[in-house]
C-alpha cells in the first residue's frame, strides 16, 4: 500500500543521512514502505542530519572522459573545443568560475584539444587561481595559463595576495605557494589564449566554441584558426557520465531525495504550496545542495500560493544541485484519502514505471520511449493520460544537445552510464489533485537502474 500517514511521520521521526552512499536496485511501486536507518528510502527531518557529504574525490578525479571527448571531436571536424560558459568549463577542468556566479561571463576559458595525451588548458584571472582553484585543487590532466594585467611595459604585473599581518596560515601559505608555481603569467586572457593554442599545437585548427564572447577573443589570439558555433557539442561530450560524475550524481540525488521526504512530513503544517516550496530549499541546502525549483500541485510559480485541500492530491518535482549537478524527483502525496481516480491513476503510473525500466538499454532512441510507455497503458488496459519523457540529467535539469551535429532535431540514442529522467507527470486534474512520478536512473546494458533509494510512488500525509 502507499504510504500512510502514521508510518510515514513515524519514519520521517527515525530516519538521517546514513543511507547517502547507498541507492536501491528497484522502484518500490505502490507497495513501497519508508523505513530509518542505512539506505533509508524514507524522510528525514531536520533534527537529525549529520555531516554533509565528502567530496574531496572531485579535488582528484575530472569529471571529463577525455576519450570520449576526443570521439566526439572527430566526429564533428574539430580539432579542439573552446569554452566559456561556467558548466562548460567546470565540466571539463572541475573549475567553476567565480565571477560567473555574479553575472559575469567568460571570465575563464577551457580549450580541449582532442589528442588525449595533450592537457586542458585552463585560461583562469590570477586571483581566481589564488583564491579558489588553491582551494579546489588541479585535477590531473589541466594545465593553467594564468593572466593578470598588463604593466606600462606591457608585460604582465605581478600577482595580488592578501596582505599579511603576522604570519601566514596553513591555507593563506598553500594559496601563494600554489600561484607563485603558476607561473610565467601572462599579461591578458587574450595572451594567456593565445600562450596555449600555440603550446597545444593548436595555431591552424579548427576549433568549436560554445558561445559568442569567444568567437573574439580566439580571433585575437589566434586569427589563423577557424571557428564553428559547437554550444551542442559540450554537451555531446558530457552526456556519458564518468565514474567521479555518476558519484557526484548520487550523492546530489541522494540529498534532493532526502530534502523532498522532510518536505512533505511538514506539508500538512506548512499548509500552503510557497511554504512548502521554501521548505524543500532549507531542507535541500541542510544536506549540502541548493534548490533550483519545485513543481508543487501542477504550478511553477513562485508568485502564487494555495492551501491544501483534504481529500485531494498534489504533485512535488524537486530539483536541487550539488556542486552543479542535479537531483530530479518527483512524486504524488495524498492529503488524507484520495479519490479513487487517483489511486487508480497513481498506481498505474507505478505499475508502467516498474516494467518500463528494464526496457531502458543502450541502442534505444529518445523518441522509442514514450512508444514503450503508451504500449504498456494498452497491455494492463490502463485509462489514464500521461506521457513518457525522457531527458538527461547533469549539469542541468535537461543537460542534453538540442540539435545534431548535422543541424537537425537531435534523437539521441541512450547509451551506457548516461543518467535519464523519464518524467511521467499525469494530464488530469480536478477534484482528485495532480500526479507525477519520477526517478534518476542510471542506464546499464541491463536497463535502468536507480540512482537514488526510491521508496514509494505515492505519500498519504
Amino acid at each position: 500500500m502507499p504510504q500512510d500517514r502514521r508510518h510515514f511521520l513515524a519514519s520521517a521521526a527515525m530516519a538521517g543521512w546514513a543511507g547517502a552512499a547507498q541507492a536501491a536496485a528497484g522502484h518500490g511501486g505502490t507497495g513501497g514502505s519508508v523505513s530509518g536507518g542505512a539506505g533509508s528510502s524514507g524522510p528525514a527531518t531536520v533534527g537529525v542530519i549529520g555531516t554533509l557529504p565528502d567530496l574531496t574525490f572531485a579535488q582528484r578525479e575530472p569529471f571529463l572522459d577525455r576519450e570520449r571527448a576526443s570521439r566526439v571531436l572527430a566526429a564533428e571536424n574539430l580539432d579542439a573545443l573552446l569554452v566559456c560558459q561556467g558548466r562548460n568549463v567546470f565540466h571539463v577542468t572541475n573549475f567553476f568560475p567565480l565571477m560567473e556566479r555574479m553575472s559575469l561571463t567568460a571570465t575563464t576559458l577551457a580549450l580541449v584539444p582532442r589528442d588525449p595525451a595533450r592537457p586542458v588548458a585552463l585560461i583562469i584571472p590570477a586571483f581566481s587561481y589564488y583564491y579558489i582553484m588553491a582551494d579546489d585543487g588541479l585535477v590531473p590532466g589541466v594545465q593553467p595559463y594564468v593572466f593578470t594585467s598588463p604593466a606600462a611595459d606591457d608585460q604582465a604585473t605581478a600577482p595580488s595576495f592578501y596582505r599579511l599581518s603576522g604570519e601566514a596560515s596553513p591555507k593563506e601559505q598553500r594559496r601563494r605557494d600554489t600561484l607563485t608555481a603558476a607561473a610565467p603569467y601572462h599579461a591578458d586572457m587574450v595572451r594567456a589564449l593565445r600562450a596555449a593554442v600555440r603550446d597545444l599545437k593548436l595555431d591552424n585548427a579548427r576549433i568549436g566554441y560554445d558561445d559568442d564572447p569567444v568567437i573574439a577573443l580566439l580571433g585575437k589570439a589566434a586569427s589563423t584558426v577557424q571557428m564553428q558555433a559547437a554550444e551542442d557539442t559540450a554537451r555531446r561530450i558530457r552526456l556519458v557520465h564518468t565514474p567521479a560524475s555518476i558519484r557526484m550524481m548520487r550523492l546530489a540525488s541522494h540529498a534532493n531525495v532526502e530534502a523532498a521526504h522532510a518536505t512533505v512530513a511538514a506539508a500538512r503544517s506548512l499548509g500552503s504550496i510557497r511554504a512548502i516550496r521554501q521548505r524543500f530549499y532549507a531542507e535541500a541546502a541542510l544536506r549540502g545542495n541548493l534548490g533550483v525549483f519545485m513543481v508543487i500541485n501542477g504550478s511553477s510559480s513562485e508568485a502564487h500560493d494555495e492551501p491544501l485541500r483534504e481529500g485531494s492530491a498534489f504533485l512535488i518535482d524537486c530539483v536541487s544541485h550539488l556542486r552543479n549537478f542535479h537531483g530530479d524527483f518527483g512524486r504524488t502525496v495524498f492529503v488524507g484519502e484520495p479519490t479513487a481516480r487517483m489511486r487508480y491513476c497513481t498506481s498505474a503510473m507505478a505499475t508502467c514505471w516498474q516494467e518500463l525500466q528494464p526496457m531502458l538499454k543502450p541502442g534505444l532512441r529518445f523518441s522509442e520511449v514514450g512508444g514503450l510507455g503508451n504500449g504498456l497503458l494498452r497491455k494492463f488496459g490502463f485509462d489514464v493520460p500521461m506521457s513518457f519523457g525522457p531527458h538527461a540529467v547533469g549539469l542541468a535539469h535537461n543537460d542534453q544537445p538540442r540539435r545534431s551535429a548535422d543541424g537537425s532535431a537531435a534523437n539521441l540514442v541512450m547509451e551506457e552510464n548516461m543518467i535519464l529522467s523519464i518524467d511521467m507527470p499525469l494530464f488530469e486534474t480536478g477534484s482528485g489533485g495532480t500526479g507525477h512520478l519520477e526517478d534518476l536512473v542510471l542506464i546499464t546494458p541491463s536497463g535502468a537502474v536507480p540512482i537514488h533509494a526510491v521508496g514509494s510512488s505515492t505519500y498519504t500525509i
